[in-house]
């Protein structure tokens, strides 16, 4: 029963990580986008004619958007992956400590006899 408690453990903290690192992945991909909005700047515009008038048109909303949804995910996806890491070692940790306790009882009965 204990292998198999151990095994789903260790399946929950995998999922946990794989999680973490896909929402990493998107956060990553969406920090990309936002450096080509903010490296694209052909926004600036001149109508000419009795007045000259330039507008500059702003990705900024766009790149707020982006920014507003990537910051979350990044935090979520270290979370999610520092958990799950730190849940397979400490599981790990524990059941190295269980079979060592328990080689030590072997050991004492057997200079008992």
């Amino acid at each position: 029963m204990q292998w198999a408690a151990r095994q789903h453990f260790h399946h929950r903290s995998a999922l946990m990580q794989a999680w973490g690192s896909v929402m990493l992945l998107i956060a990553c991909a969406l920090w990309v986008w936002l450096g080509f909005l903010l490296a694209d700047q052909d926004g600036m515009y001149c109508y000419v004619g009795r007045s000259s008038v330039c507008e500059v048109e702003s990705d900024v909303p766009k790149g707020l958007t982006v920014l507003g949804i990537s910051a979350p995910l990044s935090v979520l996806g270290a979370g999610l992956l520092v958990a799950g890491s730190v849940r397979r070692q400490t599981s790990a940790h524990v059941f190295e400590v269980i079979e060592m306790q328990k080689s030590e009882e072997r050991s004492r009965k057997n200079r008992e006899k």
